[in-house]
């Protein structure tokens, strides 16, 4: 089986304990009852049996805030995950945590489960930042968090971290950075804010008083974070995402390539082949309509071969390897000249691109206005 045939898994866990001002995730303010845990293992009995012919290499469990959890609860979605799929020996099982949840005895128990690698919501170094953005720690609370992961047997450990956040400083962003890369971590993902709609933060944006950093300052974060990670042994693979050698996210890396993964959970989004399907939103109507053995609601997308063309490309560019000539040609059955040649030579030009023989890929300067390079390679109607 090749690596393209492998299935990822995703696990949408939509409780929080409280809701940040920025997030535009489907999650709802309470912890998961047992008829949601009834509710999640029917769906995976129920869709199991069109990948039996399919190992998993990647399993996520991403949220919401999967660590409210209860370990005997991911017991339960774990035992039966492994006895409906062919999880392979080695795959990489990442669960997100919040630092409020990870004690030792927590962090112990989900690594003894089969949990191998933990992603950590860390934000900031600023406690002052991690209030106004509605977390709940403090940098003591992350700091012991990674220490507990680390005791409790993890070596595979990374951190996300947020930057142009308002009232954040160039000065906050570097302290930051210089704190996390000597944590004992091996991935970091660094995010710029986005407003989303429906969060607090859009509602004081469109009001007017949300106090975002100037364009010069956010380009001054920018240049940090791409020079202080490297530095220090955190190579940029991705747009927003760093990892020390052997340590890329093997799970990420599937939706930035186009191989299949099947989301399970309110909310879940799955792509096989060239349809894409998710979920609806809705805690209840999810476990009515599993316990009550009715179709789940979802929405269903097929991509024509244009579309997919399209987020092939976009995709591709995110990771600093680029795109891969063959990889484009073995999909499409055509040379990428031949779909693009106006473009790459477009972007090549104002110093955005550049070609080897195996494979297109952003420079410094494209990286940075990574928007505009992406939009290029939408093929007109």
């Amino acid at each position: 089986m090749t690596e393209s045939e492998k299935l990822g898994l995703y696990i949408h866990i939509p409780f929080c304990r409280s809701r940040c001002a920025y997030c535009g995730f489907y999650s709802i303010e309470q912890v998961p009852s047992q008829k949601f845990i009834d509710a999640l293992i029917r769906e995976i009995q129920r869709k199991s049996k069109f990948f039996s012919h399919r190992s998993c290499d990647t399993v996520y469990f991403g949220g919401g805030t999967p660590s409210v959890l209860t370990v005997t609860q991911l017991n339960q979605i774990m035992s039966v995950l492994k006895s409906y799929f062919d999880i392979l020996s080695d795959a990489e099982v990442t669960m997100e945590m919040n630092p409020c949840d990870m004690n030792y005895d927590y962090a112990a128990g989900v690594k003894a489960l089969g949990i191998n690698r933990v992603s950590i919501g860390v934000q900031s170094k600023e406690n002052m930042l991690l209030k106004q953005i509605g977390r709940q720690h403090s940098a003591f609370d992350a700091k012991k968090a990674i220490k507990n992961a680390v005791k409790a047997g993890f070596t595979n450990i990374s951190i996300d971290l947020m930057c142009e956040l308002p009232g954040q400083t160039v000065e906050d962003f570097q302290n930051t950075l210089y704190w996390a890369v000597h944590l004992p971590i091996t991935h970091m993902s660094v995010y710029s804010l986005i407003i989303e709609e429906g969060t607090r933060f859009h509602y004081l944006d469109q009001k007017g008083i949300l106090a975002r950093p100037t364009e010069g300052e956010s380009w001054h974060m920018y240049q940090d974070m791409c020079k202080i990670l490297p530095h220090y042994g955190m190579e940029r693979y991705e747009i927003s995402s760093f990892a020390r050698k052997g340590y890329k996210s093997k799970h990420n890396t599937k939706y930035w390539v186009l191989d299949d993964y099947l989301g399970l959970g309110p909310a879940a989004c799955s792509r096989i082949g060239r349809e894409r399907r998710e979920n609806l939103p809705g805690v209840k109507l999810y476990e009515k309509a599993l316990l009550s053995d009715e179709a789940i609601p979802e929405k269903i997308e097929k991509l024509s071969e244009k579309e997919e063309m399209e987020e092939f490309c976009f995709l591709g560019l995110r990771q600093t390897v680029g795109i891969s000539k063959g990889a484009f040609k073995k999909r499409y059955g055509k040379d990428i000249h031949v779909v693009y040649e106006r473009v790459i030579k477009k972007l090549i030009q104002e110093n955005f691109l550049k070609e080897t023989d195996t494979h297109i890929y952003l420079t410094y300067q494209g990286m940075a206005h990574g928007n505009y390079a992406f939009e290029q390679f939408l093929l007109s109607v």
